[in-house]
This record gives structure tokens, C-alpha cells and sequence, in this order.
């Protein structure tokens, strides 16, 4: 399997990850009562998870076409698209913050879904 077939899978399971993440805020949000529910309405109401789904669909449809056939502003598009999300997040949300201490509750999997999607973006370009 070539480097840029692995980025470009590597780019679909971050995506694939957002849109779990998107999806269950709301279920999170009725499992953790006790954390401020305040900010879980923000990620758990229906405008947030909705725009959630769309962008991470989006990507999927940047890396299944464009991205596969090495086209440079498909892989452009896709990394401002991860750049606006953690921009968003780490902005908006404090328990990102924390996500380095492994004791405390914070955004891991929207980082690693961050993380896979850089990583897969660099092992996918031409």
C-alpha cells in the first residue's frame, strides 16, 4: 500500500472520528450530568452537531475524489478545514486545555482525530 493511500485512510477515520464525536454529544451530554451543562449544550444542540456532521462529510468527500487523485487545493481545503476546527475548539472549549494531563477529562478524541488528520494530510500529498 503506497504513503498516500495510507494519508488519504488515515484522513477518512479522522473524519470518520468527528463524526462519531458529533454524534454522541448528545448522549454524553445526558450520561454527565454533574459536568456544566452549559457547555455541553453547546456541543450537544442541534446547530452544532449538525455543522459537525457536515464539515467531517465534506472532508470524506475531499479525500475520497479530489484528494485520491493528488489534486493540491483538495488538500488545501482539507487541512483549513482541521486548522478552523481546532481553532474553534481550543477557543471555545476549556477542557481542551487539559488534554496533555491524562488524569482530567478534557478533548482527547477530538485530538486525536486532529492529530490523524494532519498526519494523514502530510502522508497524502504528491
Amino acid at each position: 500500500m503506497t504513503r498516500q493511500k495510507v494519508g488519504i485512510r488515515m484522513v477518512i477515520a479522522a473524519y470518520a472520528l468527528l463524526v462519531y464525536i458529533s454524534l454522541s454529544a448528545p448522549l454524553y451530554a445526558r450520561a454527565h450530568p454533574h459536568l456544566d451543562p452549559a457547555l455541553l449544550a453547546q456541543y450537544a444542540s442541534p446547530w452544532p452537531v449538525a455543522l459537525g456532521c457536515s464539515l467531517a462529510l465534506m472532508g470524506i468527500m475531499l479525500a475520497v475524489i479530489p484528494l485520491r487523485r493528488g489534486e493540491r487545493w483538495a488538500l488545501w481545503t482539507s487541512l483549513s478545514i482541521f486548522v478552523i476546527l481546532f481553532v474553534t475548539r481550543m477557543a471555545t472549549d476549556p477542557r481542551c486545555l487539559v488534554v496533555l494531563d491524562p488524569h482530567q477529562h478534557g478533548c482527547h478524541s477530538f485530538m486525536i482525530a486532529m492529530v490523524l488528520g494532519i498526519v494523514g494530510l502530510v502522508l497524502a500529498r504528491k
